[in-house]
């Protein structure tokens, strides 16, 4: 029995599978299209294929076609679900990591970047902005940086670009940018941003 291999086969599967999983309701193929970002094309072929396996039900009205997730199939059931889950979990379990990982501690992290902004098919990379309450501990900071990649790598398989602050330099023009950008996308992971 290989029905992961069939759950699975096709990404295009997967990101339907993942919006139905968070879906409160049934869906049409073109709410799931729009949230996916597929094709029309792409996310009819993966609902025929899901609905050939019972991992998702279709109801025909005279209006629309209404996809629902099977939460009673197995492979839904036992590996679908624990892995969305985990996958909910990821920036807690993140922000626990860098808190470990990094000293002295900062007194805010926030991530930016392809991840942040939920692009994982782009990139996984995340720009790990650190805000240090002085230079000095900015720079005794840096120490843990090697230490903070290695395990960020070996728990996520994710790379980090670290971009490290304190207060005294936070509010300089360079920075716009990037302030821009966390606001824009920022995950606040623990503190208070300046």
């Amino acid at each position: 029995m290989h029905g992961l291999n069939l759950l699975f086969s096709k990404y295009s599967q997967l990101l339907v599978l993942r919006v139905l999983y968070h879906a409160g309701e049934p869906m049409t193929g073109r709410e799931i299209e729009r949230r996916t970002g597929l094709s029309n094309r792409a996310v009819m072929l993966a609902l025929e294929h899901l609905s050939e396996m019972a991992a998702v039900d279709c109801e025909q009205t005279s209006s629309a076609h209404w996809y629902t997730l099977n939460r009673s199939q197995y492979f839904i059931q036992k590996a679908l679900k624990p892995a969305i889950e985990a996958e909910d979990l990821f920036w807690d379990d993140f922000r626990k990591t860098v808190r470990r990982n990094v000293h002295p501690r900062p007194i805010a992290a926030v991530a930016t970047g392809p991840l942040a902004r939920d692009e994982s098919a782009a990139s996984d990379r995340i720009e790990l902005t650190l805000v240090f309450a002085t230079g000095r501990n900015r720079v005794r900071a840096f120490n843990s940086l090697e230490k903070l990649h290695e395990a960020i790598w070996r728990r996520y398989a994710v790379s980090i670009d670290p971009i490290l602050l304190d207060t005294n330099i936070v509010n300089q023009d360079k920075y716009n940018a990037l302030w821009r950008r966390v606001e824009r996308e920022g995950i606040l992971l623990f503190g208070t941003l300046p």
